[in-house]
């Protein structure tokens, strides 16, 4: 096994025997093997997942647990439990890793990272879900089921609004199983593209809602992925055909067949049908994963196979990622912490008063807050002396309120300080 080098992309990939590792990661210049990750069952299909640059996270195949390694260790994190209240059907995890977003059968069910607790626990599929994705900027998530259905939601409506956790949107365009989903580039405004087993690829606008056009196959789909241009959808097929369509030149209407015996736009070397779909960032080379248990590096343009990996077994992830540098470090440096995952919500009068923290909105201006006249403005000088006096007492009352908090933050942070040097 080779070290693994100072390549800016690597590829992470795991089939669902799990005999000899869990995940592997792949050189994608020369598909050789640069580490593992073991000691663990197999992962279930599609989530393996990067925990921010510091780990890596998969759900058990079978069983009610996630598995979690460092990324420069093959042995899972120690005295780490991530139980569940179920097999998780699908995963996904906020960029920076902050939270992690499961499903178990129909439920959703998103933790805080650093901390374990579980902060929501959402119900709107009637079948079992079988894909989650979110966007790059982690604001909102989508999840897709065998009912057909596709919900996106808002994390931060999701974690703290407990009287109203309805979607953003709903689609319903779907009338089988959803297979797989993809978020391009724009965060609250990016666009969702999802494929279905009623052989219909769908592509949504998240600023309105609107279904723009429906790509209709003759074959039932199983895996998408779009470059970063968002120039060329690439969907694959449950024959093990890979489409590639050209986004640039939409359809004149909303509905477009797409011709299976076009040889321009297939990529052909699975045997069975497709798991996963991936492109590297310079949108030259595609990854692609089969039931077959091939994982195949494509060059683009000429829509051949530059080189194979094979797997044990059917592929159940395969995709491209930064090679970080915690990749090859000798002492990793997390940029998170991980903590037990709680199955259950706490209800809010179990908190404990001492462990909540104020926090002033993100989306005021800081030199606001610590500007005296930005709260006054030019009406001390128009306004009567009862409503000046009214004025200076609610501006004291919110000094006071700044003062409770930052004693409490202290106290929290010293706290948590003192612990961790007491554990080590």
């Amino acid at each position: 096994m080779s070290r693994i080098t100072d390549a800016k992309e690597v590829i992470l990939t795991s089939d669902s025997t799990g005999e000899s590792w869990s995940a592997a990661v792949w050189d994608p210049r020369n598909g050789s093997m640069l580490s593992v990750f073991k000691n663990a069952s197999a992962l279930g299909h599609r989530t393996l997942q990067l925990l921010s640059d510091s780990y890596v996270l998969g759900a058990n195949a079978t069983k009610a647990r996630l598995h979690i390694w460092p990324l420069n260790s093959p042995s899972p994190l120690p005295n780490i439990r991530l139980n569940t209240s179920g097999k998780v059907n699908a995963l996904t995890c906020t960029p920076n890793g902050s939270y992690i977003i499961a499903s178990v059968d129909e439920q959703l069910f998103i933790w805080q990272t650093c901390t374990g607790r579980l902060l929501a626990n959402l119900t709107r599929h009637y079948q079992p879900v079988c894909c989650l994705a979110i966007t790059k900027d982690g604001s909102l998530f989508a999840s897709a089921g065998e009912d057909g259905l596709v919900f996106v939601w808002s994390l931060y409506k999701a974690i703290n609004d407990k009287q109203d956790y309805s979607p953003v949107h709903t689609f319903s365009n779907h009338n089988m199983p959803v297979k797989d989903m993809h978020f391009g580039f724009g965060g609250a405004r990016s666009r969702l593209y999802t494929v279905s087993l009623d052989r219909r690829a769908n592509i949504y606008e998240l600023g309105s809602g609107a279904l723009l056009v429906s790509l209709i196959f003759e074959m039932p789909l199983t895996a998408v992925i779009v470059n970063s241009r968002e120039s060329e959808l690439f969907v694959g097929c449950t024959t093990g055909d890979i489409f590639q369509c050209n986004l640039h030149e939409p359809p004149r209407g909303i509905e477009q067949h797409v011709a299976k015996d076009d040889e321009k736009i297939m990529f052909r070397a699975h045997k069975s049908h497709v798991t996963a779909l991936s492109i590297s960032v310079d949108c030259r080379t595609l990854l692609s994963g089969s039931t077959d248990g091939a994982v195949h590096i494509w060059d683009i343009v000429s829509r051949q196979v530059l080189k194979t990996i094979e797997h044990k077994g059917p592929v159940t992830a395969a995709f491209f990622a930064k090679g970080f540098e915690n990749f090859r470090a000798s002492t990793l440096e997390p940029r998170l912490e991980v903590r037990n995952l709680q199955r259950t919500l706490e209800a809010d009068d179990e908190l404990e008063s001492e462990d909540i923290i104020e926090v002033i909105s993100r989306g005021r201006n800081p030199a606001e807050i610590l500007d005296f006249q930005s709260y006054v403005g030019n009406t001390v000088n128009t306004v009567d002396s009862s409503e000046q006096e009214e004025l200076i007492k609610q501006l004291r009352e919110e000094i006071k309120m700044l003062k409770k908090t930052n004693a409490s933050l202290f106290k929290y942070s010293a706290t948590h300080i003192l612990q961790k040097a007491n554990d080590k």
